[in-house]
């Protein structure tokens, strides 16, 4: 009697879904590789680039600290040069911006206002952030009064109203703009800024009186 073959189970078929991810995963399993791999690497360089700004932050900061603490105890010649350490070590970061007010308001402190024109301008060409754009447009405000450059002092107090973030500063550059206008002989524009101040602004907030002090004794009370 002839012996029975024994027949196999045939195996599952793929159904053809399967087959074609198969085929598609074996000839792209390198591409997925190195693209898993350039994810890994992104997320850990988007790491180390949010951890080295915080610590250099941080230690601008510190340095930044370091240099207000020496300009407030009146030792302004190292606290100049602190200030231009922070500026090239820190760049871009909050205290190099703070920095730079710090070093000009030391220039135009020690007698040298056109040398902190010059700074003050060269920063703000720069494109600062706001805050401390208004702040340098303020000093660069203050710097050309001192130079008695009248009509460009009330511009760029001007440009510091407008870039403030706060009213109270706001109303500090059209105070500042007010008074250039007066030094340069330009009342009616004088006026003009005091009277924007009383229109614009809260009597609460902070320089609004000093406007309306100065504009009705410039106008004998007519306002």
């Amino acid at each position: 009697m002839a012996e029975t073959e024994t027949k196999k189970p045939a195996a599952p078929a793929e159904t053809d879904g399967q087959s074609r991810w198969l085929l598609w995963y074996q000839k792209n399993q390198k591409v997925l590789s190195y693209a898993v791999l350039a994810l890994a690497v992104i997320g850990v360089g988007g790491w180390l680039w949010r951890e080295t700004s915080r610590r250099k932050e941080a230690a601008a900061m510190a340095a930044l600290q370091e240099a207000q603490i020496k300009m407030d105890t009146g030792d302004l010649g190292t606290a100049a040069t602190d200030f231009q350490r922070i500026i090239q070590t820190y760049a871009g970061t909050d205290a190099a911006y703070q920095a730079e007010l710090g070093a000009n308001a030391i220039r135009i402190g020690s007698g040298q206002s056109q040398i902190a024109v010059d700074a003050l301008r060269k920063f703000v060409g720069t494109n600062p952030p706001a805050y401390f754009a208004a702040g340098a447009w303020g000093m660069l405000g203050a710097a050309l009064e001192n130079v008695k450059q009248y009509d460009e002092a009330a511009a760029a107090y001007r440009r510091s109203s407008e870039l403030a973030p706060e009213d109270y500063r706001k109303v500090d550059g059209l105070l500042g703009a007010s008074r250039a206008y007066q030094l340069g002989g330009k009342g009616d524009q004088s006026l003009a800024m005091l009277r924007e101040i009383l229109g614009k602004f809260p009597k609460e907030t902070p320089g609004v009186a000093e406007a309306t002090v100065r504009l009705s004794e410039a106008t004998k009370g007519h306002m």
